[in-house]
């Protein structure tokens, strides 16, 4: 029996993590971040929660990586202290390097395997094929994994380019001729089902970049997504081309172009390249910047130059900005609001939305996906990576092409999908996954609760009850003092708080004696969001503090 089990991925674009198990060995595929949304305030990033492997961790016979993009491979960092370095980790070339930045800036020093193209990989019952695919990042692979049950075609992020940047083509031959030797499931990305026809090539842009270069006065910045290598290439090839010098802003783009470079998978110019820290000594008519940013991420370098707080980029008007990319889905504030703000330095801000020539999709629209399906063949199919309502569209698809509905499975993050031979599949057990979130250094102790408390604070704020009791009888030592912050402004509200403060020192002048110093805490807390919510209608979050003398 094969179990392929959704750890991330499903009914959402990111943290991308699947399971794949047979005779008690466990294979891995991918191992991305996801984004917080509104409703997770101080919450950095999400990763996989992996509680289902914790029995199994010495079953792990290695672990696969798609691609490059940080909701397939950034999760690594938090997940591998926990599930060892027993096991091989296998990717193309440069998504082994990405990977292997990303961990080393955690101390992690685990060496990844390089996928060999022509040549399948054994670990345990799993054998791997790889296929080339092309995405919005270069070196992106398709998977065929063969098992006893039967072979699954493990389709990630991809879409049929066939004039890529970099010359390498999808190999539709290849994946023509497994899907004649017989699939037995297709997992296929399904993020564009909705779009007719067949994705924009990358080429395409080239020629935006060119019209809007013309008529930049000041500085050319462009942002993207840092591992989208073959975009900045072209951006930087049309500023060599008008005779502009280079600079790159941004830890992660850095990296990623000084890894792809030593691939010899980016062309740097012989000269024109400036360090960030020398860029004001150039006019700004003489200058590209490609920098980080293009979601919108707090703390990253066109957020904080739009802030006028970046140590080495000063914007001005004058200057254009380009925006090559879509928001992911939930980032839309955050990019519109960067937007807004360089808008108000009188900066020339280009984006999708009023030219729609300067991004194209990374993923297959309906031809492409229908065209996979083609030459895959499969018997049954499980779309992933998008929305519930992408999956939806893509089942429709499938059953566009004669495919019986039945044999297209929707499936949520745990839902396990079993096959017991290559010609009967069918859906089983549902894991109980929990968001599992990075707040700072810490990993999975932000839950539920604190959330809430979080939600309250930033929307009522809080109020600090600080109590001096007599520890052995539990008296109050002159007054109590309440605190306010983002509750209302103290100084405007000084009869409310003294009602309340005389609320809590009658409560413990009633109470006198009692030492039992958590229930006088429950108790204040109650009375006090009780008092409050009467006379303000607001919930704020009361914190009394005790302190015993």
């Amino acid at each position: 029996m094969l179990k392929i089990i959704p750890l991330g991925g499903m009914g959402n674009v990111t943290r991308n993590m699947f399971a794949y198990e047979t005779q008690g060995k466990v294979l891995l595929v991918d191992c991305g971040i996801g984004f917080p949304d509104e409703n997770m305030p101080g919450v950095d990033l999400l990763i996989p929660d992996i509680s289902y492997l914790e029995n199994k961790i010495d079953n792990i016979v290695g672990m696969i990586l798609t691609h490059g993009h940080d909701d397939h491979i950034a999760g690594l960092p938090y997940i591998l202290p926990r599930l060892g370095d027993h096991f091989p980790i296998y990717g193309s070339p440069l998504t082994a390097a990405f990977a292997e930045s990303r961990i080393r800036e955690f101390q992690i020093n685990k060496r990844i395997s390089i996928l060999d193209y022509t040549q399948p990989v054994k670990l345990g019952p799993f054998t791997i094929h790889s296929i080339r695919l092309t995405h919005s990042i270069p070196d992106t692979r398709h998977l065929v994994i063969s098992t006893p049950e039967g072979n699954v075609y493990h389709g990630s992020d991809f879409k049929i380019d066939l004039t890529p940047i970099d010359g390498i083509k999808p190999d539709l031959q290849k994946i023509a001729e497994f899907g004649q030797k017989g699939i037995s499931v297709l997992l296929s990305d399904s993020l564009r089902s909705e779009k007719e026809g067949f994705s924009l090539s990358e080429q395409t842009l080239t020629d935006s970049f060119e019209r809007e270069i013309r008529t930049a006065k000041g500085k050319f910045i462009v942002t993207t997504m840092s591992s989208n290598v073959h975009r900045i290439q072209q951006a930087v090839t049309v500023a060599v081309n008008h005779g502009r010098k280079i600079s790159f802003i941004g830890r992660s783009i850095e990296q990623n172009i000084k890894d792809a470079s030593r691939l010899r998978m980016f062309n740097l110019p012989r000269q024109g390249i400036v360090d960030k820290r020398d860029i004001r000594k150039f006019p700004d008519n003489q200058m590209c910047v490609i920098i980080a940013g293009s979601q919108g991420q707090t703390g990253s370098s066109l957020v904080r130059a739009a802030a006028e707080e970046h140590d080495f980029v000063k914007l001005k008007a004058g200057d254009k900005v380009i925006f090559s990319s879509d928001p992911i889905p939930g980032n839309e504030t955050a990019v519109y609001s960067t937007i807004d703000t360089l808008s108000q330095l009188g900066i020339d801000v280009v984006y999708p939305d009023i030219n729609d020539n300067l991004h194209v999709s990374g993923h297959a629209s309906s031809g492409e996906l229908m065209l996979l399906m083609e030459l895959v063949k499969p018997k049954y199919f499980m779309p992933i990576g998008g929305t519930y309502r992408h999956m939806i569209q893509y089942r429709k698809l499938a059953v566009k092409l004669g495919n019986p509905e039945k044999n297209v499975f929707i499936l949520d993050n745990g839902q396990t999908l079993i096959l017991d031979n290559p010609q009967s599949a069918k859906t089983g057990e549902t894991l109980q996954l929990k968001n599992i979130m990075v707040d700072g250094y810490g990993v999975g102790d932000v839950g539920p609760i604190v959330l809430r408390d979080r939600q309250s604070m930033a929307k009522d704020g809080i109020v600090v009850a600080i109590l001096q009791l007599n520890k052995e009888t539990g008296q109050l030592a002159g007054k109590a003092e309440l605190v306010s912050r983002g509750f209302v402004f103290m100084k405007e509200s000084q009869n409310l708080f003294g009602e309340a403060q005389r609320l809590v020192e009658e409560y413990l002048l009633k109470h006198s004696g009692k030492t039992d110093f958590r229930k006088i805490r429950d108790e204040i807390t109650d009375k006090l969001q009780d008092f409050f919510f009467r006379r303000t209608n607001r919930h704020p979050m009361i914190l009394p503090v005790i302190i015993e003398i």
